[in-house]
């Protein structure tokens, strides 16, 4: 039969008297307060390793550092990992591994930022810039730690606070934080993506910044002729009309390559990466939703292309810096060139085109959403749409889009301006007069 021990109190503890030997004082279930002829007190809690079968100690700290009440709480705690199979000693172990450094946050964000740009071949400025941004607005606060002990609510709190500088970084920062957190639940850090949360439960959300377009849609004409009148370069020029009557993004046009477009399928393939020009900054820039944008070619358009290809088809660029033919035309050319024109910077500028387009088109209400935020490359929010509307490309009534936008443009730059609503009611009359056959070309 098992000694029956009664336990200690605070008084015996504290009035415990070194001797020449070290002597201990049992509280039960393991639970010694050992007594060193130094006079320091420590407790140690000793138990059976049922595994190893042994006897095993672990020394929980110094009396009255350490009081009595708070080595029953550890006692009872290891007590508990040892009717759940777990060695105490092994636990602790795994608990000052972490705190040595293992799972800080610090520590976790940098392997997922080396992981992820290995996976999306993340340029090294790409990576450094979205590194800086944790430097200055996330380390600070959360760098030491660890990942598992943070909460949902030092997450948020931490993200207004970057809210009320830039609502921008906190946006990309929380996307940013539920990519890294399902990192560190893949890898087995951490058992629940608390990141996640931060998407429903925290509005980050700011006033759109509109880019320059034009008040009303009858300016179009003037921006027509004033691209015909313009004195600037053949490529500035043209490079314009391609985004009027495509509604690319600047990028998307300028850094475009000659074997991404078919003549004889009247397509334009722009890659989600492009070939990274040595010592081009962002030549590698394909579309903007980071996957393959399909765009049919209008008559109006495969005619520009033409007349381009006759100045730059020895190159395989198709817009070409007018100073040096192994770069690009730059981002300042066309603005600069709407400039000239006459248009100040807060009427219009080069994204303003693609406003105009949806604006128009829409109007016209002749095409169904989804075809036209496809056309668009517009990424869709909700995951599952996007991946319906890209397997459903909608291509058909996306040549009819383009073919019907080429149309209108022509149309207001050689006769009076009609609306798009306009527009669409004679597409209308003219099909019904050619017997419910639709005109769009």
């Amino acid at each position: 039969m098992a000694k029956k021990v009664k336990p200690i109190t605070d008084t015996k503890c504290a009035s415990a008297k070194p001797s020449d030997k070290e002597y201990p004082l049992h509280d039960g279930d393991g639970l010694i307060l050992l007594v060193r002829p130094s006079g320091t007190k420590s407790w140690q809690f000793k138990y059976k390793n049922k595994i190893a079968n042994k006897v095993s100690k672990m020394t929980l700290g110094t009396y009255p550092e350490l009081s009595l009440s708070k080595a029953r709480e550890y006692r009872s705690a290891y007590r508990t990992m040892l009717a759940e199979g777990l060695d105490p000693k092994e636990q602790k172990h795994l608990q000052n591994q972490k705190k040595d450094n293992q799972h800080t946050f610090h520590r976790i964000t940098l392997a997922w930022l080396d992981d992820y740009a290995k996976k999306t071949n993340l340029a090294d400025k790409t990576k450094h810039k979205r590194l800086r941004k944790f430097e200055n607005h996330v380390f600070p606060i959360m760098k030491d730690k660890l990942i598992e002990k943070i909460t949902l609510k030092e997450l948020m709190i931490l993200l207004n606070g970057v809210y009320e500088k830039s609502a921008d970084h906190a946006q990309r920062i929380r996307a940013d934080l539920i990519s890294i957190y399902a990192y560190a639940l893949q890898h087995g850090f951490i058992e629940t993506n608390i990141a996640r949360d931060l998407k429903d439960t925290l509005n980050l959300s700011a006033p759109k910044k509109h880019r320059a377009t034009f008040e009303s849609l009858d300016q179009i004409p003037d921006l027509i002729n004033g691209i015909k009148k313009d004195t600037g370069h053949f490529l500035t020029k043209s490079c314009l009309t391609i985004v009027l009557h495509t509604f690319l993004r600047s990028s998307e046009v300028r850094y475009a390559r000659w074997n991404e477009i078919n003549f004889e399928k009247k397509e334009w393939r722009i890659p989600a990466r492009r070939e990274l020009i040595k010592g081009v900054e962002y030549s590698d820039r394909g579309a903007k939703s980071k996957r393959e944008h399909l765009v049919p070619l209008s008559p109006q358009v495969i005619e520009i292309l033409k007349e381009i290809h006759m100045y730059t088809g020895n190159s395989n660029h198709v817009f070409p810096s007018t100073i040096d033919k192994n770069k690009f035309l730059s981002g300042e050319a066309p603005n600069n060139a709407l400039r000239r024109m006459g248009f100040d910077k807060a009427e219009i500028c080069l994204h303003g085109f693609r406003a105009l387009a949806r604006s128009s088109l829409a109007e016209m209400g002749l095409f169904q959403r989804d075809a036209l935020e496809k056309q668009m490359s517009h990424v869709e929010e909700n995951d599952t749409v996007g991946a319906y509307t890209h397997i459903a490309e909608y291509l058909e009534e996306r040549r009819k889009i383009m073919n019907v936008w080429s149309n209108w443009l022509t149309h207001i730059e050689n006769q009076p301006y009609i609306t798009p609503h306009e527009y669409a009611d004679l597409l209308k009359l003219k099909s019904k007069e050619k017997k419910n056959e639709v005109v769009f070309f």
